[in-house]
């Protein structure tokens, strides 16, 4: 150890200028690597890598790649939408939405929208609201509100409609997009639903809100707010250097030593990425603290080395002598603390989140280049301004930084002896707060609510209070992945039974909106049950070929097959993406549903009650959404 602080000492007292020329061309090449930050990385970094849910993620990716890309917009109407102009407004904004060029290509196959006045219109029968009167919109309303047959429909109205806080009237529709390519087409047709509704005018006041919207402003946000939190850390670091060096260089010294770390630990992260080297993930949430803990530890280096350095000019070392034994005095502490930082940081690897994990990493780097870049930059310019002043007679020892603040040495000295002495009291506070402030750290709630990574000002945020006031919160998609036989009858007979609980309030897990959106065994219900409407897809002898090969206690399965078969002859682009039909093996089935966000509690809750809804295996079932 004691050669390598002899080298280092060495090559930066001897060869300071080299020692700069090395720090700049170090410093262009991690510059260079910044450029090759990949974008911020989604929620997923976040889940363990071996995790049902992230093998669930993968093959619903793999399987089920154009319904698992679907997504919700809402339209959030505030105001009376129950009247003829209301519900025309409404009307109008869906359409204008559903027909721009942008959006239409993206709109999912199946049920693309719901909302009230598609509701309502058709409980009335009416292709419009032109002529519709006040009295036949009550009408309509009553009949929903007060006739058994209208239950499913009554349900629906229900979780598209509530009350603000402040007692306004609450109504939304739902859009559903899916991604056609991978292009990101889905988060463009979302931001462009917002800027039409945007453009609307009448009674009701319109917003949307999507995850494109709400990840947008989070990233808005978090840029300029690390930004401005960076320079306000830099400002408020000058001035107390300042304060407890008085020296202007050794000011710009430290300061020019946190700039050059701050552009090594962000060039590394950008040269091991997925741009780079590939050996880390995409930046996540947490990689926006990392600068702050650099400059904490740099500053704090940079303190450390100015301290023994001065320490030696005041007793009477000069020059090369004064950095090398500063160096030498100040190395092997400094070195040992940022190890001992480093390797905390890097254990980070054994968490099972990709994200914590790559935290750990590039922290940890951090930590190391802020210590190279003070111990080089500060001793090797130091001795350049000093050696000039030396030779011009000029050089004048700095004032210890011990005794920068007047009577602070005074204040230690009778700290120290008073805890010498009487060391019990001190003692005895510190075991109090401890205990204290213990047992308020149990009391700290660490669920996670994303309206804490938005700006508490913005209209994302009251739009998201709205829905939470009026409707439980806002709505997410639900997948859910189920790999069982379905030549079994038991498992025919557990899609039947949990397709029914959801059509039944009474057995729908709390949190979840509507009935399910998307299933194998709705697309099938379609075709086999006659509702008697004009447009139903019932189809006779699909019927009778279903009801034949489920005949009994056991099924047939090669009619199945063949109904399975004829069933996407019939709808050749739905079956495909609810369906993995395996004749030599297990199938998977994809279920989808709409559920409520913003309460973590309420998410467990459903997640758990949805499973012992499906009567297999439990194995046999996932459910994954951005909330779970």
């Amino acid at each position: 150890m004691g050669r390598i602080v002899d080298a280092l000492s060495w090559l930066v007292t001897v060869r300071p200028v080299a020692t700069l020329a090395a720090l700049f061309v170090v410093t262009i090449f991690f510059a260079a690597g910044i450029a090759r930050l990949a974008p911020q990385s989604a929620d997923e970094s976040f889940l363990p890598q071996d995790s049902e849910i992230t093998k669930a993620l993968e093959d619903l990716e793999n399987l089920f790649s154009d319904s698992a890309s679907v997504t919700l917009v809402t339209l959030l109407f505030r105001g009376e939408a129950f009247t003829p102009s209301g519900l025309a407004q409404m009307d109008r904004v869906i359409e204008r939405v559903l027909t721009d060029p942008e959006v239409a290509d993206n709109l999912a196959p199946k049920d693309s929208v719901v909302s009230p006045s598609q509701l309502i219109a058709a409980t009335l029968q009416v292709t419009g609201f032109d002529g519709v009167t006040q009295a036949q919109i009550d009408g309509a309303l009553n009949a929903i509100r007060g006739t058994p047959e209208f239950a499913q429909v009554r349900s629906a109205l229900d979780s598209l409609t509530g009350t603000d806080a402040d007692g306004t009237p609450i109504s939304v529709a739902r859009i559903r997009l899916i991604e056609i390519d991978s292009e990101g087409t889905v988060g463009d047709a979302e931001l462009r639903i917002h800027e039409l509704v945007n453009q609307e005018t009448g009674p009701l006041s319109v917003r949307s809100l999507s995850q494109t919207l709400i990840d947008n402003v989070q990233k808005e946000a978090i840029g300029p707010g690390v930004l401005r939190l960076l320079v306000l850390v830099l400002v408020v670091i000058a001035a107390i250097t300042l304060l407890f060096m008085r020296v202007i260089s050794d000011l710009l010294l430290t300061l020019g030593g946190l700039a050059m770390a701050l552009v090594w630990a962000t060039g590394a992260q950008g040269w091991l990425g997925p741009n780079g080297l590939g050996l880390i993930g995409p930046p996540s949430l947490l990689a926006s603290i990392v600068p702050l803990i650099v400059i904490g530890l740099a500053v704090d280096y940079s303190i450390q080395t100015v301290a023994r350095y001065r320490e030696q000019t005041n007793s009477g070392e000069l020059g090369v002598n004064a950095v090398r034994n500063g160096l030498r005095n100040v190395i092997v502490p400094l070195s040992l603390a940022a190890v001992t930082t480093i390797i905390s940081f890097f254990t980070n690897l054994l968490s099972p989140f990709p994200a914590i994990a790559e935290f750990g990493v590039v922290t940890g780097l951090g930590v190391g280049m802020s210590l190279i870049a003070m111990l080089t930059l500060i001793p090797a310019v130091r001795i350049i301004i000093d050696q000039r002043r030396i030779k011009k007679g000029t050089f004048a020892p700095a004032r210890p930084i011990s005794e920068a603040l007047p009577g602070i040495k005074r204040v230690a000295g009778v700290l120290g002896r008073e805890v010498a002495r009487r060391p019990t009291p001190y003692l005895s506070i510190v075991v109090l707060v401890t205990i204290g402030l213990g047992y308020e750290a149990t009391r700290i709630d660490t669920a996670f609510s994303r309206q804490g990574l938005l700006p508490r000002d913005s209209e994302v945020v009251k739009d998201i209070q709205t829905l939470e006031a009026a409707l439980g919160g806002s709505t997410e998609v639900v997948n859910v992945l189920i790999n069982a036989e379905l030549t079994e009858v038991r498992t025919v007979l557990n899609l039947w039974d949990f397709m029914a609980a959801f059509r039944d309030e009474g057995q729908r897990p709390a949190g979840v909106k509507g009935d399910i959106s998307l299933s194998f065994g709705q697309i099938a219900f379609d075709w086999i049950s006659d509702d008697g409407r004009p447009e139903d897809k019932y189809d006779p002898e699909l019927a009778m070929l279903f009801w034949e090969a489920t005949a009994g206690l056991h099924l047939d399965a090669i009619l199945v097959q063949e109904f399975i078969s004829r069933l996407e002859s019939k709808e050749p682009e739905l079956v495909p993406q609810v369906l993995v039909n395996n004749p030599e093996g297990i199938d998977t089935m994809l279920i989808q549903f709409h559920a409520l966000t913003g309460d973590s509690g309420r998410t467990l809750d459903m997640a758990e009650e949805t499973e012992k809804l499906w009567l297999g295996h439990d194995r046999e079932i996932t459910l994954m959404s951005q909330s779970i």
